[in-house]
């Protein structure tokens, strides 16, 4: 076990006086430094399995600070998505950031009457406390990294047969959460401007644990990572303001990460108190898939890396969303189903046909500056 840190509850966050929560009542979340690597610089163009791998292995530089705040909120915000699961929800985070696919870390508690870091049970009640994920002395990682959506894909509303949004509906054919039948809306878990290459590693990565342990599909296309939902809950899915917490073997459980979560309803945000009345709350309603038993579901591990963005949108600490090329790359490449994709459907052609190296290197230059741009306005809004 690494060497035991003094935690101090003085914000890090650039705050007024005023803005400022009761100490008495904020968690966060920490990790040793020593046992973080940080990530290179990433390639311009992520267009093979290598460079993917290569934009996902941290190098050997480290920090030189006493303590890497991760996650920051005030009790009671963590309870609300905590709920029954008590630890075992902040411990399974903790896992998801440090280290998904092995889960070698345990989580500690700082005890302030005995002064000391204690080890903390899943089903101990979460506390206003600094927690500490703790690995395993020698054993170094890379914390999983930030998606921003910088931008999002134009895409046709018919779509052609055979496409993505196509295979989706005819799998589910209602929403997964409030079952009706129309209008749906193709809802990507992972963005699809993050290409076949860098999809094939994130799902490897998060199903690798437990009965999830499926071969990584060819194409970020695969059905495997849509699901059905309405146009009101599909625009919360996409922006990490709404994700699906497992629950059981296909169940899980809507949490909503808004600041006006307690207003959203399986119809959208309620504008008045009668509205919010006439539909269920988004906040803690099942969400199932419509055939249960098909093949081609998206796995437990593909809805958890969207949860855990979902998290780091709320409570990702600056010390964290600071960190050197955390973020996803995101690439604006030709996407199949595009609105100026030329008609093409072919899954062969796509997504070799039609590039331009030239124009492809100068765009994703320009989308490294966006992506900083985003990374900056995101800080400075925390």
């Amino acid at each position: 076990m690494s060497s035991p840190l003094v935690p101090s509850f003085l914000p890090q966050d650039a705050q007024t006086d005023a803005a400022l929560p009761d100490p008495a009542r904020i968690l966060e979340l920490r990790v040793n430094p020593s046992s973080v690597r940080l990530y290179p610089a990433p390639p311009l163009s992520v267009s093979n399995d290598t460079l993917a791998a290569t934009a996902l292995t941290p190098g050997t530089a480290s920090l030189d600070i006493p303590s890497l705040c991760l996650l920051r909120g005030t009790l009671d915000d963590f309870l609300q998505y905590s709920r029954q699961e008590a630890s075992k929800w902040l411990i399974d985070l903790a896992h998801d950031i440090c280290d998904p696919a092995e889960r070698r870390g345990s989580l500690l508690a700082w005890k302030e009457p005995e002064k000391q870091w204690r080890p903390v049970s899943p089903i101990d009640p979460l506390t206003a406390s600094v927690y500490r994920y703790d690995l395993p002395t020698g054993i170094t990682v890379g914390l999983s990294k930030i998606s921003l959506r910088v931008r999002k894909s134009a895409t046709t509303l018919s779509g052609q047969p055979g496409t993505m949004g196509d295979r989706v509906r005819r799998r589910d054919g209602m929403c997964w959460v409030t079952r009706m039948l129309s209008p749906l809306s193709n809802s990507h878990i992972l963005p699809k401007r993050m290409g076949d290459h860098l999809g094939r590693l994130i799902f490897g990565k998060f199903t690798s644990f437990g009965a999830s342990n499926l071969p990584p599909p060819a194409s970020i296309y695969s059905e495997v990572f849509g699901v059905c939902l309405t146009s009101n809950l599909d625009r919360y899915f996409d922006t990490y303001d709404m994700g699906f917490r497992y629950v059981s073997p296909n169940i899980y459980e809507c949490h909503v990460f808004t600041a006006q979560a307690g207003t959203v309803t399986i119809a959208g945000e309620a504008s008045t108190t009668e509205m919010a009345s006439m539909f269920p709350a988004l906040h803690g309603h099942p969400a199932r898939p419509p055939q249960p038993q098909h093949p081609d579901n998206p796995p437990p591990g593909l809805f958890r890396w969207h949860y855990l963005q979902c998290v780091l949108r709320k409570f990702a600490h600056n010390d964290y969303k600071s960190l050197a090329n955390i973020a996803y790359s995101e690439m604006p490449i030709k996407m199949e189903g595009d609105s100026d994709d030329e008609g093409t459907d072919s899954e062969a052609e796509w997504p070799s046909k039609g590039f331009d190296l030239g124009r492809q290197v100068e765009d994703s230059l320009a989308e490294r500056e966006e992506r900083r741009h985003a990374t900056a306005q995101w800080i400075a809004a925390s």
